[in-house]
């Protein structure tokens, strides 16, 4: 909705070629920001969301989200620069009329650490940039707006307040990517062989919301003004005493601006059929993914899988579900699936999302790109009781990964990594609800106990009313690493389940009498098994 951000002035000129700390410390996790006249302030949790709330703080969520990713870009641009930053429209405000409300302190949370980058590609000194990610007012843009192919969505008759359109960039629009963004008259204008790199051009607050608003994800805002080619990664941790919470990387879930305006939410990285990669099997065509608000772990909204399976094929179906930004194509490519299109996270904690489903016998994993190389999550089955599960894998837990294609090694090893795909294996049609992307930067592994089917970290009567369901269907409730769910199984929960405290589940536990049965029942079936073999 059409609103007036305070920036009017811009920032001043940014030259290519100043010398400054060695290239990896323009990535590091700051905790304060030095700011004139304030001293060191609190990164994440005050200045961010202070200066989205003075910059742009009438905004609806997304545009916030993408607003709290270039100030904090440029806040770390300008610390590396010169070790300080100004607290006006000559760098970025921070201080005006007011606080951060809850929305502002969400959007610097949704993104926390989150910062912009390019590859320098030409020449003897190529490597990461980060980028002085500039950004104007701008005209009100009035649409009509097409997400499949934006173009430049401010006409000419649109208001310009500020007269600040002439320096907003549209760079995506242009296709302009490498050495042919030469950025926005705000700073210093390089030529195709000799970039300034760190100008990528100016995005417009005003667009930005116009954008949020027609439920552009804050990954794509920041690609349309800055280009298909900028990169997104979390700032590095490791050795700052920083940590990082969990990060939802896609809720598919609403949201609104400071007005209680709610708008349409979207996919994020997840909005390409299930289809759309050449690697998912040709047995399942017509399968689609949308947002559905049916069913939520959280929130109101997931995305249902619908997967449609020809059973004439004979062979089991492999879904390839791809992440990665809409606005990422260049070069000929989508360049979905890959670091481009998604961001980097650091290496440490989890990945994971959430599943709900009452379709059986299927398999999920997840695909990392690690970053040249593809690793893939050890397969897990997906329980059938239509009811939400956590599947998570933990990054630095080699038994956790296994190699998918050729160069993959079976560990995560890369300092920042990405989502390649959620992948899905199974032989029949199946409606799968998918919510809750995440990274848990803080998520420590620890080995589970044998006979927590259901895996909420302890051995009770939830497990056995699993265990019941599953035996002799499918390998859902599997202690004993042999695929299937048996009498064996039993026997390994009972022994954890005496080990164990069994009041958070006494009143699913059955009476002796009915225990004795299932085991008698468990052990005669193993009788059996040995016999047969």
């Amino acid at each position: 909705m059409p609103h007036l951000p305070r920036r009017v002035l811009a920032f001043s000129l940014i030259i290519l070629g100043i010398a400054g700390p060695p290239a990896w410390a323009q990535f590091t996790a700051l905790s304060t920001i030095n700011v004139t006249g304030s001293g060191n302030v609190a990164t994440e949790t005050d200045y961010v969301p202070n200066v989205c709330n003075c910059e742009n703080g009438a905004a609806s969520f997304e545009a916030l989200k993408a607003q709290a990713v270039a100030a904090r870009t440029f806040a770390y641009y300008k610390m590396d620069l010169q070790g300080f930053i100004n607290d006006g429209t000559s760098d970025q405000v921070y201080s005006c009329a007011g606080s951060a409300g809850s929305l502002q302190q969400a959007a610097a949370a949704a993104t926390e650490g989150e910062i912009l980058y390019v590859f320098d590609n030409i020449g003897a000194t190529q490597g990461d940039v980060l980028i002085a990610s500039f950004y104007v007012a701008g005209a009100i843009p009035t649409g009509p707006f097409n997400p499949a192919n934006p173009g430049v969505i401010v006409d000419p008759g649109d208001n310009d307040p500020t007269n600040t359109e002439r320096f907003v960039t549209y760079t995506y629009a242009d296709g302009l990517v490498d050495g042919f963004n030469t950025g926005t008259s705000l700073g210093f204008n390089g030529t195709v062989s000799n970039p300034n790199w760190p100008n990528r051009g100016a995005k417009s607050q005003n667009g930005a919301d116009y954008l949020s608003d027609n439920s552009t994800s804050y990954l794509d805002i920041l690609k349309y003004y800055y280009g298909a080619d900028i990169q997104l990664r979390t700032a590095t941790t490791t050795g700052t005493g920083i940590a990082f919470g969990t990060k939802t990387l896609v809720d598919f879930d609403d949201y609104g601006d400071r007005s209680g305006t709610t708008f349409s939410g979207h996919e994020g990285t997840f909005g390409w059929a299930p289809t759309f990669s050449g690697s998912t099997s040709a047995n399942v065509g017509g399968s689609t993914a949308v947002r559905s608000n049916v069913e939520s772990h959280s929130g109101g909204h997931s995305q249902l899988l619908d997967i449609t399976y020809d059973e004439e094929s004979g062979t089991d179906f492999f879904v390839r579900h791809i992440s990665g930004a809409q606005y990422s194509d260049f070069g000929g490519s989508t360049n979905v699936a890959s670091r481009i299109a998604n961001l980097q996270f650091e290496s440490i904690g989890s990945v994971g999302f959430w599943l709900k489903t009452d379709d059986p016998d299927m398999q999920v994993s997840i695909a990392i790109d690690d970053p040249t190389t593809a690793d893939r999550g050890s397969k897990r089955s997906v329980i059938a009781d239509n009811l939400w599960h956590k599947y998570e894998w933990f990054l630095d837990e080699d038994s956790d990964w296994e190699s998918w294609i050729a160069g993959g090694n079976g560990q995560i090893d890369g300092e920042n990594v990405s989502i390649d795909s959620i992948q899905f294996f199974g032989s029949s049609d199946a409606q799968i609800f998918l919510d809750d992307v995440f990274w848990n930067p803080q998520a420590v592994f620890v080995p589970p106990t044998p006979g927590d089917f259901d895996a909420d970290g302890d051995v009770g009567g939830d497990d056995l009313a699993q265990w019941q369901g599953d035996y002799g269907v499918n390998g859902n409730s599997d202690a004993d690493d042999d695929d299937d769910s048996d009498g064996m199984d039993f026997l390994i929960w009972q022994q954890n389940y005496a080990l164990t405290s069994s009041t958070a589940a006494s009143n699913a536990v059955p009476e002796p009498s009915s225990l004795a049965m299932i085991l008698l029942a468990g052990t005669t079936l193993l009788s059996r098994k040995r016999l047969i073999d």
